[in-house]
C-alpha cells in the first residue's frame, strides 16, 4: 500500500476555495484500489476514504464495454494518478462527489454554475 499527501498541490491550485477545515487530501493505492482520502481537523481520527474505481476517462468512456475506461489505475505508479487527479478532476467535479475539500462558500458557488 502507497499514500501521497496532496494538501500542498490542492492549496495551490484551489488557494481560497480550500475547506478551512481541511487537514489532509490524498491518494491510497493498493495493488487493485485507488482511494481518495481527507482528513478534517475537526475530527483527525477519522480518514474519509473514497473509491475511485467508478471515475472513468471521459474520452474513453465510449469504449466502455470493450475496454477498463477508469481513469484511476492501481497498475500504475501513485504519482502517475496523482497527477491525474489534479489535472482531469475539475472543481465542480470535485464538489459535487468529495464534500470536505471546499468551503462551504466555494461548494455552492461551483454548484450554482450547474
Amino acid at each position: 500500500m502507497k499514500r501521497i499527501n496532496l494538501i500542498d498541490n490542492f492549496k495551490s491550485k484551489y488557494k481560497n476555495l480550500i475547506h478551512p477545515d481541511l487537514i489532509y487530501i490524498g491518494l491510497q493505492q493498493t495493488s487493485t484500489e485507488v482511494y481518495l482520502e481527507i482528513i478534517l481537523d475537526s475530527d483527525p481520527e477519522i480518514i474519509f476514504q473514497h473509491n475511485l474505481k467508478n471515475v472513468y476517462d471521459k474520452d474513453l468512456e465510449p469504449f466502455l464495454p470493450h475496454i477498463s475506461a477508469v481513469l484511476f489505475n492501481p497498475l500504475i505508479n501513485i504519482d502517475d494518478n496523482a497527477s491525474r487527479f489534479l489535472i482531469f478532476m475539475d472543481p465542480l467535479s470535485i464538489a459535487m462527489n468529495y464534500t470536505g475539500i471546499f468551503s462551504e462558500e466555494a461548494s455552492e458557488r461551483l454548484l450554482n454554475l450547474i
